[in-house]
């Protein structure tokens, strides 16, 4: 039931964030800077706040909206168990839960950390109220949704960059997502950094124009990039590849509305570690919609820029943790 007090407070309290904001840096254990030379892995990964597939969300057309303890609890022991198995030196996460009514009010940074081993970490929220008063038939309650970049070397200068919001009215925007871009720098061995970016772009914007506005904030950070400086961009975009059309899809094709495709600004202008050719290509899909036994779709990417070599790119076929699968790369920065 809705409660209309703590509906009023969370107007008061809106999370209004500034176009840039700059993030501190947790450090959990001794680091050391990515070899240069030879390989390193890297994983980004939308994590469902660990809510578990065994629930039909309210957003997805179902009626769930809080997890049982239990299930965040096993959901988020699974996540760990494959960030150790994996063994990422950097991780590019999105979805992490960390004072959230529907997750128990959990926060789910610290397991993830020891999950990936990780030195450093750095998160941004981009959905934080007191009371989300939505949907009526159970409110969502208080939420904190963030961004991680997890970096088992040094990472410094991490900074929150705001990016465009939905068209809609004013009040819905105080309780809806706050989408931002998170940037930092990553230690190398010889003495270079490795410029790292993840984020996680609008759904449910049916060609608004939201996307595309997202989408040359992203362009406009990678092709700023200075000359010579290696870099990495995540994340779940919310958009099919060029070429790609959401007519295919048995359901949810009206999510990719917007025409032009707001991805033929990134592709093949930058260099995303399934190259050109592989796209559209059945092993590359990522979206696990639910109750599907195989993924229908690309949208969560990694791009890659600079002095820096793709040499391998695969989505783990991790089909019972999250909606999206995850997405890893072994890069080298030549010496």
């Amino acid at each position: 039931m809705i409660s209309p007090s703590r509906t009023l407070l969370a107007l008061l309290t809106e999370h209004r964030p500034a176009p840039e904001e700059r993030v501190r840096v947790d450090g959990w254990r001794p680091a050391q800077p990515l070899p240069v030379g030879s390989p390193f892995r890297v994983l980004s990964w939308n994590l469902q706040f660990c809510g578990s597939r065994e629930h039909h969300f309210f957003y997805d057309g179902g009626q769930a909206c809080h997890v049982p303890a239990g299930d965040v609890a096993g959901t988020l022991a699974g996540v760990a168990g494959l960030l150790e198995a994996q063994a990422p030196d950097l991780c590019l996460l999105q979805e992490i839960d960390r004072d959230a009514d529907r997750t128990g009010r959990r926060d789910q940074l610290p397991v993830l950390v020891d999950g990936a081993a990780a030195a450093a970490s750095a998160t941004a929220t981009y959905h934080r109220s007191a009371y989300v008063p939505k949907p009526a038939h159970q409110p969502l309650g208080r939420v904190d949704l963030q961004l991680g970049l997890l970096s088992r070397a040094p990472l410094t200068g991490v900074v929150r960059h705001q990016l465009a919001l939905k068209r809609s009215p004013r009040v819905v925007q105080a309780f809806d997502l706050k989408r931002c871009l998170l940037t930092g720098a990553v230690a190398l061995a010889d003495g270079r950094a490795l410029h790292v970016a993840v984020t996680h772009l609008s759904a449910f914007s049916y060609g608004d124009g939201t996307l595309d506005r997202q989408v040359r904030a992203l362009e406009a950070w990678m092709a700023s990039r200075p000359a010579g400086t290696p870099w990495v961009l995540g994340g779940d975009l919310n958009l099919l590849p060029p070429s790609d059309h959401g007519g295919r899809l048995s359901a949810e094709g009206d999510l990719y509305a917007d025409d032009p495709n707001p991805m033929e600004r990134l592709l093949p202008r930058f260099h995303e570690v399934f190259g050109a050719d592989r796209q559209l290509a059945r092993e590359s899909r990522t979206y696990l919609p639910f109750g599907a036994k195989e993924p229908d779709r690309k949208i969560d990417y990694l791009f890659v820029g600079g002095p820096i070599e793709v040499r391998a790119a695969r989505v783990v076929p991790e089909l019972d943790l999250s909606d999206h699968l995850p997405l890893v790369a072994d890069l080298v920065v030549p010496a």
